[in-house]
């Protein structure tokens, strides 16, 4: 839930400049960094300068609060518009969603931009997290807590990355599995899959709408001319003629997961599950549970499909 909501909190903490009244000197040196998000802020080009300690503790007050699950506590450090947006989820989150939380920040520093009220904790950490479902997780994490002139905590940014080993982390990884592929002495064998990102199911959605409602121009839209199906090249004319002969159709996807191989060209693979019910014009009824691969070529078109059926039943002869 932490990690999922961090992004929004950013929106709340947009304050006014004002005079920095002190900075804190080492060895001479009184300021250093600097802040270029555009220059459209006012703060562009300041630099940073150490800030109190006593933000640290804020920051540790509520990192307690936290791994207590105690959200009456939390919100006493936080902004009125803080607690507002974030008390249902919280809540949920705390009460439903996770029996265990760990987390041990082991840094701290506190800065400040020249010119600017608002303190800036970073942090970074080591957090467990165990769920009331049984998984667990564990993630390294830097955060960066913003603290206003009243000492209120306005949220957090935070950046992380899960630990993979399986002993502290069970509910999932961003890469996993592996390809070899049928001549293990390619470029690619032994490295792992990743989830791609390029529209591939919005797509296939599109495209079974359409060819769900025999609209089979539209739906070849997505597909490149020829594509191969099951080792052989198929035309658009060659669907067209499929089509000819089907009253109807209901191809219904109930799992699509998109594919690529981790660290290579942006062509990738959806895997589809889904349940087909065709009626050709003839009255012969087609039922199965099919497994296929979409293949999406660098333009995102679909150049290939690989399909395994498994009859439900049939009336063909």
């Amino acid at each position: 839930m932490k990690n999922k909501i961090v992004i929004m909190f950013s929106v709340f903490f947009l304050f006014t400049a004002c005079e920095q009244s002190t900075t804190v000197n080492y060895e001479g040196v009184e300021s250093a960094g600097k802040f270029e998000p555009g220059e459209d802020n006012e703060l562009n080009g300041s630099a940073y300068v150490l800030a109190d300690d006593k933000y640290m503790d804020i920051v540790q007050q509520s990192t307690d609060a936290y791994n207590a699950r105690d959200w009456n506590a939390m919100k006493s450090l936080y902004r009125d518009e803080f607690v507002e947006n974030m008390s249902e989820g919280m809540t949920e989150y705390f009460d439903n969603e996770v029996e265990t939380l760990n987390m041990d920040i082991f840094a701290m520093l506190p800065v400040k931009l020249k010119g600017d009220d608002i303190t800036r904790v970073l942090t970074w950490s080591v957090e467990d997290r165990l769920f009331q479902n049984g998984q667990k997780e564990r993630h390294n994490l830097f955060e960066i807590y913003y603290i206003d002139e009243e000492g209120k905590l306005g949220g957090w940014n935070q950046w992380y990355r899960p630990n993979p080993n399986p002993e502290f982390t069970t509910h999932g990884l961003p890469e996993g599995g592996k390809f070899v592929g049928r001549n293990p002495d390619n470029d690619w064998s032994g490295r792992p899959f990743v989830f791609s990102n390029r529209g591939e199911v919005e797509k296939l959605e599109a495209f079974l709408e359409l060819a769900n409602n025999m609209d089979i121009d539209g739906a070849l839209e997505y597909f490149t001319n020829p594509f191969t199906f099951n080792d052989s090249e198929v035309t658009h004319d060659d669907m067209r003629e499929l089509f000819e002969g089907r009253k109807s159709q209901t191809w219904d996807a109930w799992a699509m997961i998109p594919v690529k191989i981790k660290d290579t060209d942006p062509q990738s693979g959806l895997i589809v599950w889904s349940t087909a019910r065709v009626e050709s014009k003839e009255g012969n009824v087609w039922e199965a549970d099919v497994s296929e691969t979409y293949f999406f070529d660098l333009d995102g078109k679909i150049s290939a499909v690989t399909q395994y059926a498994k009859p439900i039943s049939s009336t063909d002869d």
